[in-house]
């Protein structure tokens, strides 16, 4: 008898880890795990995959992983992806950089860590130098309020980055609501930020300029490491890079230098000028922050110290650069100066910013560059073209005003800024329909609405005119009170004696009337 239940307990045990391998749910029977599982439950993908740092024939493919996994990426020009590269040292982020690729075609890739793999993604590799590439701007995704839920336009929008199938993605700051001392909140809204911005770097390598959000510098310390975790640059840790691509160059500078905010000055501008001036491309982009010319931030950005701007847009002109790009104002704004594009767009998120001169709405810009033309469109979250504009441009000189916007209302004496998008050979101005003069002077001393007509004479000997309208307050009188009254003692003594003399005439006049008596 106890040899019967020693059998039957024997059974047991045998058949016990059949039964432990069924899954309840399904009554699917799964694998027993070996040791291995453990490390399998670390390869969760916490970043990525991403592609980066694309030029024509290389691309650099980053993931991060929650524990420490080797790393394979498997790779070709078709969905069956034979190619491999392995990287057997074990770590929690892994950059495996892909060589000897096709110039300008589609590669397929994903990523396996201790046998966990990725989805299947693309990507595209630079065309031949000077060929068109499809370039995305976007800036100012930052949240309005709650630092780790990302605003659901910006989600919108890098959907439709995605379907748009970039070659490169450039962002020009802010985005994060702020960076504390707190290192958990500040993970936690990175997090809400790489979570989509990664879903866009799938496809595409993504560059971005550093926003005055981004900084932590009102911690009184600076914490880029967030910034700098959340993108693959050249150059790191530096803020501010430059590389080129398909022949064109983009310089990424840093307008948020610790006590010189909105400024381009001391090691930095000496970088920035040997590296236009080292660059042969004929198409150059700088990208920033802060607009140097600005809607909004007026007076905090980098016009905050005029010479620095005047020194910064005459080294964009000798060296020929295209465009700067930047944010800051949550808008769409073009503005040519002497030739130099500047592009506002910070409608990527953050909530828009109502001027007078409008164009306040979400977007990404879709640039299509080559060396024989570039168009630029704003995209719109209907997805409809909000504003277009091409290079080489060929309509007439442009008169643009800035500090005072068409229609608006300041101070007596405020002088507005005029700029032409081609320097003139002859400028006239006028106030009011008066005569016309060479030097522009501010606001007229009297209250109420002014016109300022603005005529420039471009190189093809065309006039261009454009009128403004502008509302003084604030004016002081110009006239002052009459004198008080101060009598010439000449005049006193005169009017005296003609007095006397009309009284005496009278007397005599009178006694020649009255009769004699008889």
């Amino acid at each position: 008898m106890h040899a019967k239940y020693y059998s039957l307990f024997l059974l047991v045990i045998l058949a016990s880890p059949l039964c432990f391998a069924f899954t309840p749910s399904t009554g699917i029977p799964m694998p027993i795990q070996h040791s291995s599982a453990a490390i399998a439950d670390t390869t969760s993908f916490v970043r990525g995959p991403t592609v980066n740092l694309v030029t024509n024939e290389s691309a650099l493919i980053f993931w991060r992983t929650e524990g420490v996994t080797n790393a394979t990426v498997w790779y070709g020009l078709n969905t069956s992806v034979i190619e491999s590269v392995v990287n057997t040292t074990l770590d929690t982020d892994h950059r495996i950089q892909l060589t000897g690729l096709e110039i300008d075609s589609k590669y397929f890739y994903k990523v396996s860590s201790n046998n966990t793999e990725s989805a299947l993604y693309h990507f595209r590799t630079a065309p031949p130098d000077g060929e068109e590439f499809k370039m995305i701007v976007i800036g100012d995704n930052r949240p309005a309020s709650i630092s780790y839920i990302q605003p659901d336009e910006f989600k919108q929008l890098a959907q439709m980055i995605i379907d748009e199938a970039p070659h490169i993605v450039i962002m020009s700051g802010d985005y994060v609501l702020d960076v504390s001392a707190d290192d958990s909140y500040n993970l936690a809204g990175w997090a809400a930020f790489t979570n989509i911005s990664d879903s866009i770097g799938h496809y595409a390598p993504i560059y971005g300029a550093l926003g005055n959000h981004d900084t932590g510098a009102k911690t009184g310390t600076l914490r880029l490491q967030y910034y700098f975790d959340a993108f693959e640059h050249y150059n790191e840790p530096s803020t501010y890079f430059s590389f080129d691509y398909a022949g064109t160059h983009f310089a990424i500078i840093d307008t948020e230098i610790q006590h010189y905010e909105g400024r381009i000055t001391g090691d930095q501008y000496t970088w920035l000028v040997n590296d236009l001036e080292s660059s042969d491309c004929s198409i150059k982009y700088v990208v920033g922050h802060r607009p140097m010319y600005p809607l909004s931030h007026i007076g905090d950005s980098i016009d905050s110290n005029p010479t620095e701007r005047a020194r910064l847009q005459q080294l964009f002109e000798d060296q020929n650069v295209t465009a700067y790009i930047c944010g800051h104002d949550h808008l769409f704004d073009r503005l040519t100066v002497n030739g130099l594009v500047h592009l506002i767009s910070g409608g990527g998120g953050a909530p828009p910013y109502d001027t007078f001169w409008g164009d306040a709405y979400y977007h990404y810009m879709r640039i299509n560059s080559s060396y024989s033309h570039v168009n630029m469109s704003t995209i719109k979250l209907n997805g409809e073209i909000g504003y277009n504009y091409q290079l080489p441009y060929l309509g007439p000189l442009e008169i643009a005003i800035r500090v005072l916007g068409n229609g608006s209302t300041a101070q007596t004496g405020t002088l507005p800024e005029i700029y032409f998008s081609e320097e003139p050979s002859q400028i006239y101005y006028s106030w009011d329909l008066g005569v016309n003069q060479t030097e522009l002077t501010g606001l007229p001393n009297i209250n109420g609405q002014h016109s300022l007509d603005v005529y420039a004479l471009d190189s093809d000997d065309v006039w261009t005119h454009e009128r403004f309208v502008l509302t003084t307050v604030g004016a002081t009188p110009t006239t002052t009170a009459p004198p008080p009254l101060v009598l010439d003692p000449l005049l006193i003594g005169g009017i005296a004696v003609a007095g006397i003399v009309v009284v005496v005439v009278v007397i005599v006049f009178r006694r020649r009337q009255v009769p004699l008596s008889g």
